[in-house]
């Protein structure tokens, strides 16, 4: 067989599996934009059966004047904003601000509306396809005066990605993906913004201001602001309530920031009156989460959660989403449903966004460290070569001391745990140990230790009680202090 027959037979062989694959993705709605297809019509054969995809209506969304909206959740009309504030409006949502891409995609679906098949050319009886009782119907004017009226009939049997729809005063009734008509669906909620605050780019973010949040089901607050003493530890906010704390950068993000990009599921009740915000659990809700900053003051309300239903509609223990209201932005008097992925402030507690560190100070910055226990006081100086910003030498109750060995000690002083916070102040008569890191700018740290039970240590972090430690952490520690002196291996683990 010679090359160019050979070419010819492969090139048609895969032209005809590209042709399959192709079909395929259409007939299972692997490309659903009405936009991307510019041919008016074409026909197919599937199963001995002509096909044929017909561009129902051939124009743009910016030919639209309105659109009328009529389904089993309400009607709406999407009108051409002539005020000039915006691209839309729809009167029924007065006073809300509009989901852009939401009255775009609308817009663009009416005015590019094709079928996929055309299923009977002069219909008699149309209620066999569910147009006596539709599942929506919608009229779109355009600008230069037409009008036109579709009505949508039932899904398809054995497939809900295609539906029936026909044109008002006209008798042909075609199968068009659902893809194409759900914004027809909708009800006018679907239609508000449900961006509670744009998301910045990286360089654009405001300045930090302080992040509060109130649940009912805890007796604190939480409190996040910037870290005023800028140590550049973990995180460029810190935890101020219920304890001081370094926060962890990657497990934290979503708590500081959450509220930039916050985004709803849905607007579930426009501009609710009292009896609604009760109903949904935000007379007295279960949250209060405030982030207020210059320039910015927001207020998001959480109330009752939805449950993740099993297979006989039960709730399982699974949260699924909350009703929410917002404040501080325009346009957004509704109750939402949002995420619950969404909501780390109802799901993370203080422990699993601090850090690791229950202090930090470089040790560059450190001049003294003073350790006084019931036995007596250790102090630890330290001195630096300026040109080599590092510790040039050290000693401990003016003994000299191993720099690297010092170096452990105080790696180890900073893993002392955060993972158990502790509120309930200690019998003062049960003091262990207190430590005071001294910085050569004056700041620093003081750490208090109190015996709570055998096994437990309460720990006072600059004066507030906040934590509450494994005793062996201690027995450790103490052992490193005389390992330090003597100039034995300082442990590194507990």
């Amino acid at each position: 067989m010679n090359s160019k027959l050979t070419g010819i037979i492969v090139t048609g062989v895969l032209a005809a599996s590209l042709g399959g694959v192709l079909l395929f993705l259409e007939k299972t709605g692997g490309s659903d934009n009405s936009s991307s297809e510019g041919d008016s019509s074409s026909s197919v054969v599937i199963n001995n059966k002509e096909n044929t995809k017909t561009q129902i209506v051939d124009r743009t969304a910016d030919d639209v004047e309105s659109i009328t909206v009529e389904n089993t959740k309400g009607s709406f009309t999407l009108s051409r904003n002539i005020s000039g504030k915006s691209k839309w409006e729809i009167p029924e949502l007065e006073g809300l601000t509009l989901g852009v891409s939401e009255c775009n995609s609308l817009a663009d679906c009416a005015a590019t509306l094709k079928s996929f098949d055309t299923v009977e050319e002069d219909a008699k009886e149309l209620s066999k396809y569910g147009f006596d009782e539709p599942s929506g119907k919608f009229t779109v004017t355009f600008n230069d005066g037409e009008k036109r009226t579709f009505i949508i009939g039932d899904d398809l049997p054995k497939s809900d990605r295609y539906c029936y729809l026909y044109e008002e005063g006209k008798t042909t009734v075609y199968e068009v993906l659902n893809s194409y008509v759900s914004h027809m669906k909708e009800g006018r909620e679907a239609y508000v913004n449900r961006v509670f605050v744009t998301k910045p780019s990286n360089d654009s973010y405001p300045e930090y201001g302080t992040l509060t949040v109130k649940r009912k089901d805890v007796d604190y607050e939480v409190v996040i602001v910037n870290d005023d003493k800028e140590q550049g530890a973990v995180s460029a906010q810190v935890m101020k309530s219920p304890v001081y704390g370094y926060l962890n950068v990657t497990n934290s993000s979503d708590y500081t920031h959450g509220m930039w990009g916050l985004t709803a599921d849905m607007a579930e009740v426009i501009k609710p009156d009292k009896k609604a915000l009760e109903e949904y659990g935000l007379k007295d809700p279960a949250a209060v989460i405030t982030l207020k900053g210059d320039g910015y003051d927001y207020k998001l309300c959480v109330g009752n959660a939805v449950h993740v239903k099993d297979e006989e509609g039960n709730d399982m223990d699974e949260i699924a989403s909350y009703y929410c209201t917002f404040e501080g932005a325009e346009g957004m008097d509704c109750i939402f449903s949002v995420s619950a992925s969404s909501l780390p402030w109802m799901s993370k507690k203080p422990g699993d966004i601090l850090s690791s560190l229950m202090t930090f100070n470089y040790i560059k910055d450190v001049g003294e460290i003073v350790i006084t226990k019931k036995s007596g006081t250790d102090d630890i100086k330290l001195t630096y070569d300026s040109s080599a910003d590092d510790v040039s030498s050290a000693e401990m109750n003016g003994k000299s001391l191993d720099i690297e060995s010092l170096k452990t000690f105080y790696e180890y002083l900073l893993t002392c745990p955060t993972d158990e916070l502790h509120f309930d102040d200690p019998d003062e008569s049960a003091f262990v140990m207190k430590i005071e890191i001294k910085r050569t700018d004056g700041g620093g740290d003081t750490i208090e230790f109190y015996t709570d039970t055998g096994r437990r240590t309460i720990v006072k972090l600059n004066g507030v009680t906040s934590y509450r430690i494994e005793s062996k952490w201690i027995t450790q520690f103490e052992e490193n202090i005389k390992a330090l002196e003597e100039g034995r291996k300082v442990g590194e683990s507990y």
